[in-house]
């Protein structure tokens, strides 16, 4: 990191604190996109015990994608760190962003995998009702993580103790409102990505087809006279 030391102190400093837990959560949130890309490829509906064991898997993982939005609780001590205005709009604003766009982005593309994977199986007409259902669970999830600090294996390592503090958690009095305010979260953050993400999809495709556009004389060959 000497390099970055010398270019961009502040950012260097930033990394030194944060690099550990940032990689972790973000290694988290991808998980469910291996997953889903494992379980979701295919068209038959596999009904065997392995594919519902990595069902379980991707359910408890999924949560951890959206997590990252959490982390922004580590904003405020990041930017007291800082000691001028300038790298806290070039270095901490910028590595937060990366942090909590990548677990969104994460979260689309195994959310839309399951999706897709609906639609194929006929049952496309509900895609729209189980985002929903996805997105509440999340929330319970993050929830349950960042305020309980439960961990996804932790329902299968220890399933009695983790089900005593989910109801523990859940039947506090505030529970109903976090739980709300970090499902609208996820429906807004979701959408966002949902959108950049097709925009950046289109404007792909369209680049793509003006160069096949431009290179199609080329491909004619010349007709020798």
């Amino acid at each position: 990191m000497g390099y970055v030391d010398q270019v961009a102190p502040n950012l260097a400093g930033l990394l030194r604190r944060d690099a550990w837990w940032m990689g972790w959560n973000i290694l988290l949130a991808w998980i469910p996109v291996g997953l889903a890309w494992m379980l979701f490829r295919g068209r038959a509906v596999s009904r065997s015990p392995l594919w519902w064991a990595g069902l379980v898997l991707f359910a408890l993982f999924l949560p951890n994608a959206p997590y990252v939005v959490t982390d922004l609780v580590h904003l405020r001590n990041d930017i007291v760190l800082s000691d001028e205005d300038g790298p806290v709009v070039t270095a901490v604003l910028p590595v937060y962003a990366v942090l909590v766009g990548s677990g969104f982005l994460a979260y689309h593309l195994a959310l839309g995998a399951a999706l897709r994977h609906l639609g194929r199986i006929g049952l496309g007409a509900y895609r729209g009702r189980a985002a929903v259902a996805v997105h509440a669970l999340c929330a319970v999830g993050i929830f349950l993580g960042r305020w309980a600090r439960l961990n996804s294996w932790e329902p299968v390592v220890a399933p009695q103790a983790t089900l005593e503090r989910i109801v523990l958690q859940l039947t506090w009095s505030r529970a109903p409102i976090l739980i709300a305010g970090t499902f609208l979260v996820i429906w807004l953050c979701h959408f966002m990505t949902r959108a950049i993400a097709d925009a950046a999809r289109d404007a792909v495709v369209k680049g793509a087809r003006r160069v096949q556009g431009l290179l199609a004389p080329y491909d004619k060959g010349f007709t020798p006279g």
